[in-house]
Formats: structure tokens, C-alpha cells, sequence
């Protein structure tokens, strides 16, 4: 029973034998005996009671102070249908202390995909992949305000069956604003790849995006809100492009980027496509800027080791009840190491998507992309890679259907991908491409 249960019975008992002792009228000597010899009786068992009450209460409290919650959560907290309080999930799998002060989370995510190519020059090509398969683990240690956060990710892209350590950070938060992160983490340059993959409106990145994204890269992060206004201030190792490998820096330069977001409505966020209708409008516009002193070649960037180029991207995303619209210009500076074997010492490159969705049923989701990259000059990366085509234009149709929403999700695209060759004596190219993939995140 409740302690308020027992002293609400203690009290009870108190008042009746309080009443039949102060009964008027003449009581026989022996009857008042029996009395005293009940009460004495009844206070020892009182007394018993409470000295049991307060070694309950003490056991209560004492495991109030140190337990650990193995999947408990407030009703008030629950994120998703059909769980009740004590339920492991909440977003992830987790343990976490009542204060929060230790935690642990678990997130899963895989990701199948079956491509069909149909180049206008060479065979056609079927080909069935785990585009990516992530393992994360997050939480806090020792106080809420210091969190943690390791991802493994295996894939079998680039005829490979790879694993990796692919995040590995820690951070301190002041505040709401300012935090402080440290590790190898994911870059706050390009809204596209910013966003979780498992988030995307289509299958993968855009042209554009691949040919001109910053990635990832070991080095500190200082990040904050002001209100309606985000920032980030990141310095780095080099960062590498998705097809360049290693991380230590070569030079003594180091690279450094920052990223400024502004709600103009309600936050738009990093989420390219929301199968829950949103009831008031979302406008977010951000802009991005980044030196990086390039340690490895890349076919996707046209880089290669010894330039040092600048980076500006300014990108935008508005979404109001089952439409979404998102749109990014990129550019390039890029400060050619071998200048004398180009010809030319400095390079300009663009680069641009612009992409819709809109909810056809609840459940069925129609999507449009466009997007162009223009490289100035050919930087003579490697003209084996098939990606090292030159300028390119995407032009994507896709069909999304969410069975309970971006947690398990069947994508469909087709794309039209219009190349322009570095090299002149190969001819324009126009490559047809269909995907299908299969989702799970949770």
C-alpha cells in the first residue's frame, strides 16, 4: 500500500478508539482494563507499521536515486503508434538513467537497391547492391550535457564489401547557443548530403550534389541558434570527396568552413521529403562557404592533390501540407597545382538542382528533379573513371510509396543523364538509368 494509504488508516484507528474512550457514562473497572490493554496493543502495531513504512519509503528513494530505466518513458513522450510507457523504443532502442545523465542509443538502417543503366554508347548493365547499411550508437555519459555519438556503415558500392568507422564525435553543450563537437562527423556545407540519406526525396544525391559537396572530415565544430538563426564554424583536415580516400592532412594548411540557416516561417529542417502533412508552412534559406587545401584526387569533383579551392553554396527548402520544394546553386574557385599542364591557373565550376514533391495519396508520393554540373576545365583526373564525364545534366522522374513513413519505404526513379565529355574526340552521351530501392530506419 501507498504510504498515504497507511497513515490515512493509522488515523482512522486513532479517532475511534479516541471516541469510545471519551464515551460519557460510568465504565466498569475491568471493561477500562480490556481498553488499555487493546490500545497498548494497538500502538505497538502502529509503531511496527511505521518503523515498516519508513524502511519502505527509504528503499523507495534509495532506488529512485540509482536506478536505470531499461526502456521507460513518459506517455507525454512517446513518438510512436502503438507504444506504451515502459517500451524500449523511442526513436532508437535505448537505456538512460532517469537524469539522463548516462544513456545509450541504438538506430539501424539498410538500404537495397537494383540499377539498370542503358548508356547510349557500351552494353547495358543490370546490377543489384546494399547501397548502405549503417549501425549508430549515440547518447550521453556522466551529464546531459555531454553526448557522443559512432556510426559503422557497410556497402557494397565500387564492386566492394566494405566496412567502415564512418562518424566518431563527441560534443559539450553549452547551451542552445553554442556546442562544441569534436571527431569526425558529417559537414554542415550542402543541405542535400546534410540530410540523412534514409530522409531523401529520391534514391541518392543529385549530380550536382556529388560534384560538389563537402563531406565529412576529422576537426572541431562550434554550432548554435539564435532564435531563427543557425550557425556553424568548422575547421578541418582536408576533406576528401565520397570517391577519394584518407583524412591526416598532407600540407600544413588546414580547411575551414561555415554555415549560416534562417527560418523565414516555421523550420523547414533536413528533411527532404515529410509524410506527415505539415499544417503551417516551412521556409529555411541557408548559405555555406569553405576553403579546403585538396589531399586526394577525386573523378566526382574534378580535383586533385595540391588545389586549393573556395566553396560557396547557397540552398533554400519550403514545404506546406504534401508538397515539398528544394532547390541549391553551387560554386567552385578552384586554384589549379598543375596549372602548366591545364593551361590555366584558375577554374570556375557550377552547379545546380532544383526538385519537387507532392503527395498523391497519404501513402504515394510523386517527385521531379533537374540538376547540371558545368566544370570549366578538365583538371585531368582520371579519364578511366567512368564518372569523370565532364559537364552533366540529370533529369529524374521518381515514385515513393512509405509504408510507415521514411522507416520502411519503396523508391522508384528513372533518369535521363545528358553528358558532355572532357574528352573531344568522344561525343555527347545521353545515359538512361532506373532504380528501385528498398528501406528500413529505425
Amino acid at each position: 500500500m501507498h504510504t498515504h494509504t497507511w497513515k490515512t488508516l493509522i488515523v482512522g484507528v486513532c479517532c475511534a478508539f479516541g471516541a469510545l474512550s471519551g464515551t460519557p457514562g460510568r465504565v466498569a473497572a475491568d471493561d477500562i482494563g480490556e481498553l488499555r490493554q487493546q490500545l497498548a496493543e494497538q500502538r505497538r502495531v502502529m509503531e511496527l507499521m511505521e518503523q515498516r513504512l519508513l524502511e519502505l519509503e527509504g528503499k523507495e528513494q534509495t532506488r529512485s536515486d540509482k536506478e536505470i530505466e531499461y526502456g521507460y518513458s513518459q506517455p507525454e513522450a512517446l513518438r510512436r503508434d502503438g507504444l506504451e510507457a515502459g517500451d524500449v523504443y523511442d526513436g532508437g532502442f535505448y537505456v538512460r538513467s532517469k537524469d539522463n545523465s548516462y544513456s545509450l542509443n541504438v538506430n539501424g538502417f539498410v538500404q537495397s537497391r537494383y540499377t539498370f543503366l542503358a548508356p547510349e554508347q557500351g552494353g547495358s548493365r543490370n546490377n543489384f547492391d546494399v547501397a548502405l547499411a549503417r549501425l549508430a550508437f549515440s547518447g550521453t555519459v556522466f551529464d546531459p550535457k555531454v553526448s557522443y555519438f559512432f556510426q559503422f556503415e557497410g556497402t557494397t558500392f565500387g564492386n566492394s564489401n566494405r566496412q567502415t568507422m564512418l562518424d566518431w564525435w563527441m560534443q559539450y553543450s553549452f547551451s542552445d547557443y553554442a556546442k562544441v563537437q569534436a571527431g569526425r562527423f558529417i559537414l554542415p556545407y550542402s543541405r542535400q548530403f546534410y540530410t540523412h540519406p534514409g530522409n531523401l526525396l529520391f534514391s541518392d544525391l543529385s549530380e550536382a550534389d556529388y560534384a560538389f559537396n563537402l563531406q565529412r572530415a576529422v576537426g572541431a565544430n562550434l554550432s548554435g541558434s539564435l532564435g531563427k538563426l543557425s550557425y556553424h564554424a568548422v575547421v578541418t583536415n582536408s576533406i576528401r570527396a565520397l570517391d577519394a580516400g584518407g583524412q591526416q592532412n598532407v600540407g600544413a594548411e588546414v580547411a575551414w568552413q561555415g554555415r549560416l540557416e534562417y527560418d523565414l516561417l516555421e523550420p523547414y529542417g533536413y528533411l527532404e521529403s515529410s509524410p506527415t502533412p505539415t499544417a503551417a508552412p516551412q521556409l529555411s534559406l541557408g548559405v555555406a562557404a569553405a576553403f579546403n587545401p585538396v589531399d586526394d584526387v577525386s573523378g566526382f569533383q574534378n580535383v586533385r592533390p595540391g588545389d586549393r579551392t573556395t566553396n560557396v553554396t547557397v540552398d533554400g527548402g519550403f514545404r506546406y501540407l504534401g508538397l515539398s520544394v528544394q532547390a541549391a546553386g553551387y560554386y567552385r574557385r578552384n586554384n589549379f597545382q598543375n596549372a602548366a599542364q591545364i593551361g590555366h591557373e584558375v577554374g570556375h565550376d557550377w552547379g545546380y538542382y532544383g526538385q519537387i514533391g507532392y503527395y498523391l495519396t497519404e501513402r504515394l508520393e510523386l517527385a521531379g528533379r533537374v540538376s547540371g554540373v558545368d566544370f570549366h576545365f578538365d583538371n585531368n583526373v582520371n579519364r578511366s573513371n567512368p564518372r569523370t564525364r565532364g559537364d552533366v545534366r540529370e533529369y529524374t522522374a521518381g515514385l515513393n510509396y512509405y509504408l510507415y513513413g521514411h522507416a520502411v519505404k519503396l523508391q522508384l526513379d528513372y533518369s535521363f543523364l545528358d553528358g558532355d565529355p572532357f574528352d573531344p574526340t568522344r561525343t555527347s552521351t545521353g545515359d538512361n538509368r532506373f532504380r528501385i530501392q528498398t528501406q528500413i530506419l529505425f
